[in-house]
């Protein structure tokens, strides 16, 4: 029998193949929440805790093969239906409301509206997934979590604003990241600028290392070191250019460890992205006492705030001019702008925006148990 004070399960598919700053939210997010949730689901698995490697790779490769056929064509809704739940579903990535029969109860956490705001930076087939699953949450109205203001103002705009909750919960600082233990990554030099997340068009790496060969820092003992897997769209493109520029190293996926070596070491944080949900590493690299280089306006601008150096991601002159103005900076301007940007990223704590989570699970679960009251009384 489900106990009273763990009413909602959580769709956590999203851990399946992802480490990137979603996994790391939510995974935070459920963490603190763990006394209203009853399990987990992996692809409708329901565990305590991540499974193993290998089968969380089985399940992740089964999920996305029922997500393709379910945004591909009605033919399987009509001979399969999406499955029903009896509690409440926390749902960690809007895609995954394509499995279940989503309630007005459930809350859907959307990280940003990229595959719906800019698809050509996605691989085929994204956009479309997501535009399904946005449809199903306009027709059942769950209660809504974002990341930032300016994914909820994008959402608004195409879905409305009639749901009962659309909070705002923002990525907190990873813990683990304030450890102590380091890990150095050979063949860095000892000036570079730094850029984490996944490789590809998206984040505009490789306009960026144009804009790094263009500055001509490479000659001064400069690096620009890309750390992130090579799985996004354009990443073969950024791989294949980097290869080709004096200075520039993928070193690939790091670990925690030697992420905080990097962030340690690094003369300055590089991210001149065209989308970002929220930007987390932005927020890392102000708390390792780097400042940024970032795009002017949307996420970025939101979690950072003053202090920050901004340019026009389209421009990669402007890219090189802020690069150089990094790499310039006096000792005082350096601490003039990370004390702006510390007072801006310490709104992000996990005390903070773990309260905001459990108030909205704590009104899903009023709704919920309002809803299953009615339906008793009236049989």
């Amino acid at each position: 029998m489900t106990r009273v004070n763990q009413p909602f399960d959580c769709e956590f598919t999203l851990a399946l193949n992802n480490r990137t700053g979603k996994y790391f939210f939510c995974k935070e997010m459920i963490q603190s929440s763990e006394d209203m949730i009853a399990s987990c689901l992996y692809w409708r698995l329901p565990l305590k805790q991540l499974p193993p490697r290998t089968l969380s790779r089985i399940l992740g490769r089964l999920a996305r093969w029922e997500i393709d056929f379910r945004s591909g064509t009605g033919l399987i809704n009509r001979l399969l239906s999406p499955s029903p739940h009896h509690r409440p579903l926390i749902f960690t990535d809007p895609r995954e409301v394509l499995f279940y029969r989503l309630k007005p109860c459930d809350i859907v956490v959307c990280h940003d509206m990229g595959p719906i705001t800019h698809p050509a930076l996605y691989n085929p087939g994204v956009s479309r997934i997501y535009r399904q699953a946005f449809e199903q949450i306009r027709n059942a109205r769950p209660f809504m979590i974002f990341v930032t203001a300016a994914s909820r103002q994008e959402f608004v705009a195409r879905y409305g604003d009639y749901y009962p909750a659309m909070q705002i919960v923002s990525p907190p600082l990873r813990m683990d990241m304030q450890q102590s233990d380091v890990r150095p990554v050979a063949g860095i030099p000892e000036k570079f600028f730094l850029t984490v997340g996944a490789v590809g068009e998206r984040k505009n790496q490789l306009r960026a290392i144009r804009a790094f060969e263009a500055t001509g820092l490479a000659k001064a003992g400069y690096a620009y070191v890309i750390c992130g897997g090579l799985h996004e769209a354009g990443a073969d493109l950024v791989a294949e250019h980097a290869r080709r520029t004096q200075g520039v190293i993928l070193p690939g996926y790091a670990n925690d460890a030697e992420l905080r070596w990097l962030y340690r070491n690094a003369t300055g944080f590089v991210l001149p992205s065209l989308l970002e949900g929220f930007g987390l590493p932005a927020a890392e690299a102000v708390h390792y006492g780097l400042i940024p280089l970032l795009s002017h306006g949307g996420a970025l601008q939101e979690v950072a705030g003053d202090g920050a150096i901004y340019v026009n991601p389209l421009d990669e002159d402007d890219i090189a001019a802020g690069m150089r103005l990094l790499a310039e900076l006096s000792s005082e301007e350096r601490t003039r702008r990370l004390n702006q940007l510390r007072v801006n990223v310490s709104r992000f704590s996990l005390e903070h925006e773990a309260g905001k989570w459990r108030e909205t699970l704590k009104l899903a679960a009023a709704a919920w148990s309002e809803g299953a009251s009615g339906r008793n009384q009236s049989l």
